[in-house]
C-alpha cells in the first residue's frame, strides 16, 4: 500500500480512533504545498504535513536505507508524549499496520479507565 492508500485508509479510520480519544497527525514526504493538495484531493480530516527534508522522520529514528529508500512507517503517542509504538520499515506497503495501531490505542483507552 503507497503513502496515498495510507492516507485514504487512515480516513476510513478516523472515527473509531477520534472515538478511544486519539488524534491523527501525519507526515508525507513533499512539501507542505503538496500535503495540502493530497488533504484537499482525499477529503481528509486530520492533519497532514510535509516533510521534504526528512527533518521529522529523522527526530523519531527513520532513517535512510541503502542512501535513497526513506523508512516510513507509524508512532502512537499517548498524552504525556511517551512512545507506545513505534514501526520502522524500508517498505512502504508495510508503513501501516492498522490492526496493531488500533490494538495500541485500545490498550491505551483501557488503562486510562
Amino acid at each position: 500500500m503507497s503513502c496515498l492508500a495510507h492516507a485514504a485508509q487512515l480516513e476510513r479510520e478516523r472515527e473509531k480512533i477520534e472515538a478511544m480519544g486519539a488524534r491523527i497527525i501525519a507526515v508525507g514526504p513533499g512539501s507542505d504545498a503538496s500535503a495540502d493538495r493530497i488533504k484537499s484531493l482525499f477529503k481528509l480530516h486530520y492533519q497532514l504535513f510535509g516533510d521534504r527534508r526528512a527533518n521529522v522522520y529523522g527526530l523519531f529514528g527513520f532513517r535512510k536505507v541503502l542512501a535513497v529508500i526513506q523508512q516510513s512507517g507509524t508512532v502512537v503517542i499517548d498524552r504525556q508524549g511517551i512512545i507506545r509504538y513505534l514501526h520502522r520499515t524500508p517498505n512502504p506497503q508495510d508503513a501501516l499496520r492498522m490492526k496493531d495501531v488500533l490494538a495500541k490505542l485500545s490498550d491505551l483507552t483501557q488503562n486510562l479507565r
